[in-house]
């Protein structure tokens, strides 16, 4: 499993030895900034898992999974998706402009202006901003029970809480559900990793990876196989 991690992440060591396709506008940078972002927090999640400390890993492997099934929809429709990814962008600044009204934060009048003009009318993927929207768009109903469940253990909430009972010295004891203590998350980070990759392939001139990853899905699953033989 850590060599289909290394090899995957080996692909794009060096983002010059590929070319982004020109067909697709802004959509290729976005694409570019995504896919490295994963990147990032699949390194991120393996480094605190090496650390001991698992249990914090959750908000990585959640944002792997958001990000890597945008790709896809970027993809797919990268015109609409971008123009709903500005009214996005334009609202969450709105926000921030709204909470920084009588408090100690300041950003200069002209610069939330230029954010905020010419005003952005989203299209018809505005709905796809949402999550739970977009796994149904490609029928990733695994996906989204995945995300949950990443979700859970990154909000304040019972199950965020969990992992960490039985390091208090209570004086009844806790009894956690099974599988709260996965003992890798290594798995979870190389299949993020091969999804995301599958999406950005496909901002590449000649979607070179499609035989790489084909050989590395096919690694990961064996190496899935003989994880669990030996469970």
């Amino acid at each position: 499993m850590e060599r289909v991690i290394n090899d995957t992440l080996a692909l794009y060591a060096d983002p010059g030895s590929v070319q982004l396709r020109q067909d697709v506008g802004g959509a290729a940078p976005i694409a570019h900034g995504w896919y490295s972002a994963v990147r990032a927090w699949g390194r991120g999640a393996l480094l605190l898992e090496d650390a001991g400390l698992y249990a914090g890993t959750a908000p990585l492997r959640r944002s792997m999974i958001e990000h890597g099934l945008a790709l896809f929809w970027l993809a797919e429709t990268p015109d609409d998706a971008l123009a709903s990814l500005q009214k996005a962008k334009q609202s969450s600044v709105g926000k921030l402009k709204s909470a920084m009204e009588g408090g100690r934060w300041n950003i200069p009048e002209e610069v939330l202006a230029g954010l905020l003009s010419p005003t952005a009318n989203g299209s018809l993927e505005d709905t796809n901003l949402n999550f739970t929207h977009l796994c149904r768009r490609f029928g990733q109903q695994d996906l989204l029970v995945a995300w949950l469940h990443e979700s859970m253990a990154s909000h304040p909430s019972l199950a965020s809480a969990m992992p960490f009972l039985p390091d208090l010295p209570l004086e009844e004891p806790v009894t956690l559900p099974r599988g709260v203590r996965p003992s890798t998350g290594r798995e979870q980070v190389a299949l993020l990793l091969l999804f995301a990759s599958d999406g950005f392939n496909k901002f590449l001139t000649g979607a070179p990876w499609i035989r790489d990853l084909a050989n590395l899905e096919e690694r990961f699953r064996l190496a899935l196989a003989g994880a669990r033989a030996q469970a």
